[in-house]
């Protein structure tokens, strides 16, 4: 590694200023010529990564999960090697690939450069590495605010949860995964590719991004207060074992909703329901710390 596009979102949380010069003056102490785009604006994010074009190079984005999203269809088409330096709230594709959360300790992985080629999932030929959602999900991250999200962090995202859970309605989605097929009631759907989302909450105790599948859950309708005590199985990923959620794992899963629907994934709108999901194995090459293994234990 010679060389470094340093792609930074200024609208991540807190900004990170000092821990990113420090960043910054790290990976340029290490011997890599670092040049820095500050974005404007998605459609500016994606130029800057296509018209980078050092053979050697590498494409490090410094924010959140939303803005890592923004960058993935650029990266994948083309073939960048990508690196984070995590700036946002939950930074949940950090935690997937083992990366450290704080932004400096984040830098010295680049410098040890170890690789992984990871999986990328596609709804409607929107590109996304964790989650996508729809329902409960989506009205939580509706719920959350900018000022939420600074002050309380991760916590953000319970507070949300429990604001919404009361209110939120059921709908009707048939769903169709490598030919099976089920009609029922729901609440919440999630489609993960990586391991983790909402803060640090685990997809499925064997999800890895190596795994080439994608996992489903989907969460019938059930009393508030009854979901509440769902919180540790929604944290721990074994969601299987769970009183009225379905489970399926997966390399392409359709869904049709009564109404159309919106679907979030990684934090931002993507499309609308009906969807097609897909994964995408290996699709690009990614700097690592210590990448989670799946449960090894489990039955």
């Amino acid at each position: 590694m010679q060389h470094a596009l340093l792609v930074i979102n200024p609208k991540s949380r807190n900004g990170h200023s000092e821990e990113l010069t420090e960043a910054t003056d790290l990976l340029r102490n290490s011997g890599i010529d670092v040049e820095v785009c500050v974005t404007e604006s998605p459609s500016h994010m994606a130029s800057c990564i296509e018209n980078y074009r050092e053979k050697k190079g590498i494409v490090i984005v410094a924010g959140g999960d939303g803005t890592i999203s923004s960058a993935l269809e650029s990266i994948y088409k083309s073939k960048q090697t990508l690196a984070i330096l995590p700036m946002g709230t939950a930074n949940d594709f950090t935690r997937s690939l083992g990366l450290p959360q704080d932004v400096v300790a984040a830098a010295r992985a680049i410098i040890d450069d170890k690789r992984e080629r990871i999986n990328l999932a596609k709804v409607n030929n929107n590109y996304f590495v964790n989650v996508a959602h729809v329902g409960l999900g989506v009205e939580v991250t509706r719920e959350l605010t900018s000022e939420m999200k600074k002050y309380f962090g991760v916590f953000a995202y319970l507070g949300a949860f429990t604001s919404v859970v009361k209110r939120n309605k059921s709908f009707r989605v048939t769903i169709k995964a490598d030919g099976w097929e089920d009609s029922v009631r729901a609440i919440h759907l999630a489609v993960g590719n990586g391991r983790y989302y909402g803060g640090g909450n685990i997809v499925d105790d064997d999800s890895t991004l190596l795994d080439e599948q994608l996992n489903l859950f989907c969460l019938k309708p059930i009393r508030w207060w009854r979901l509440l005590l769902l919180g540790v199985n929604f944290r721990n990923g074994n969601l299987e074992t769970a009183e009225r959620v379905v489970c399926k794992k997966a390399c392409k899963i359709s869904i049709k909703t009564s109404r159309p629907k919106r679907i979030q994934a990684d934090g931002e709108f993507k499309t609308d329901t009906p969807a097609e999901f897909e994964v995408i194995p290996k699709a690009i090459e990614v700097i690592v710390g210590d990448m989670p293994l799946p449960n090894i234990n489990k039955d």
